[in-house]
């Protein structure tokens, strides 16, 4: 195949999805089938949450470390087979296994996606220039007949493009097909990842349009929502607040994240500067601050609730009240301040305190000393919990996020 027709073929998404400027895809927490108890639910949460942070060091495009907590329903081929692919703001390629990694393949729920089957998919070849924007410089190691192909310490996989159906929507997606691991990690009964990066084969880059937008339920059991194309956009009256992407540091662990300015965070009249560069991660749970930032915030914290803390049951959290006590505590207000023409974002109590056990509930703003590997000594993290019940915008044209408070059951 030509390098002009495989981006003939990539062209014609536009042509499929252009009786409609966007597509909406029905998204599902990780925990939403499972019959667990409030503290299991946090225990799994934090588990995911150190595997991703671990992860956040290796180079690798394909690397299955990076545990999600929503997961996207879709189609692959014709006729159409069922995938279940993690949502992930970090990275910038859209992957799921094939039937050739068998019989290495991880654990997933549905039935392994069979190219075979298929009449809409072809391969991508080492000469094409997809294989360079999949897999950047690397030296493309196809053993597959000259297919693009790249191995890692613990995954091989061949770039692939096919036809991916999200509801009633199709598109020609440039994809990682997995063929082989020999980890004995998984993605919690996912079969992929569905990569929404800044890079050249992310979702959001194939479909075009440059928006792509969510709302995450406060209830894990209730579905939420991603839309991915150009009508893509906030709605209602509810005010928002926008903050401006930043310049992505060179040698940071994702070149595909979305960095933001932002200046400083305050707790109620307290205000404490931002150390280090800020990304925001759909797949990370809760807060993470560089321990500089996070000692500033937590004292401040400490003082203002005062007698009303309670010794921690986890010992990666520093500051719980009583569960019966949530109600009628006020916290202070928590508020990221972003620079550069930025707003600033007042954060709901519910969106920072959880429930860990039947009895406390703790402020989920972590410390990387404590929580993250060193790599995070200058990074901090903007993660889901945060975001719920919030309308988040990715303006790619204007360089931007929005968030705006919302009801996600009514998106």
């Amino acid at each position: 195949m030509t390098i002009s027709s495989i981006f003939l073929l990539l062209f014609c998404a536009t042509t499929i999805l252009a009786t409609c400027s966007c597509i909406r895809i029905e998204l599902n927490h990780v925990d939403a089938k499972a019959n667990i108890t409030t503290a299991e639910r946090f225990r799994r949460a934090g588990a995911r949450a150190h595997l991703r942070l671990e992860s956040f060091g290796v180079a690798a495009p394909l690397t299955l470390g990076r545990y999600g907590e929503y997961i996207a329903q879709l189609a692959i081929g014709s006729p159409p087979q069922e995938v279940h692919a993690v949502l992930d703001t970090t990275s910038s390629l859209v992957w799921t296994q094939c039937m050739t990694c068998r019989p290495n393949c991880f654990e997933q729920d549905l039935d392994i996606y069979d190219f075979s089957l298929s009449s809409t998919g072809m391969a991508v070849y080492c000469n094409d220039s997809l294989c360079t924007d999949a897999y950047g410089t690397q030296r493309c190691t196809g053993h597959h007949a000259g297919a693009c192909a790249i191995r890692t310490s613990s995954v091989a996989a061949v770039l692939r493009i096919e036809l991916f159906t999200f509801g009633s929507a199709k598109a020609n997606i440039a994809f990682g097909c997995i063929t082989n691991t020999n980890t004995g990690q998984d993605l919690d009964g996912a079969s992929g990842v569905i990569g929404l990066g800044k890079g050249a084969l992310s979702l959001i880059s194939q479909i075009g349009g440059n928006r792509f937008s969510y709302c995450l339920n406060h209830d894990h059991v209730q579905s939420s929502s991603l839309f991915v194309g150009p009508s893509a956009g906030l709605n209602g009256d509810e005010p928002f607040t926008s903050a401006p992407f930043a310049v992505t540091p060179n040698g940071e662990p994702f070149q595909s994240s979305y960095y933001l300015v932002m200046s400083t965070v305050s707790v109620g009249e307290a205000s404490f500067n931002i150390h280090g560069s800020v990304i925001i991660d759909v797949s990370f749970p809760y807060m993470l601050l560089v321990d500089a930032t996070y000692q500033e915030v937590r004292r401040e914290m400490s003082r203002q609730l005062g007698s009303s803390l309670v010794p921690s049951p986890v010992d990666w959290l520093e500051l719980c009240v009583a569960h019966a006590d949530v109600s009628r505590l006020v916290p202070p207000p928590l508020v990221l301040h972003f620079g550069q023409g930025g707003g600033a974002w007042t954060i709901p109590p519910e969106n920072y305190w959880v429930p860990v056990d039947i009895e406390t509930s703790c402020m989920v703003v972590l410390s990387s000393a404590i929580f993250a590997p060193p790599s995070f000594n200058t990074t901090s993290v903007i993660g889901n919990h945060m975001q719920q019940n919030m309308h988040v915008l990715y303006d790619l044209d204007n360089e931007e996020v929005s968030f705006q408070p919302a009801d996600c059951s009514s998106i």
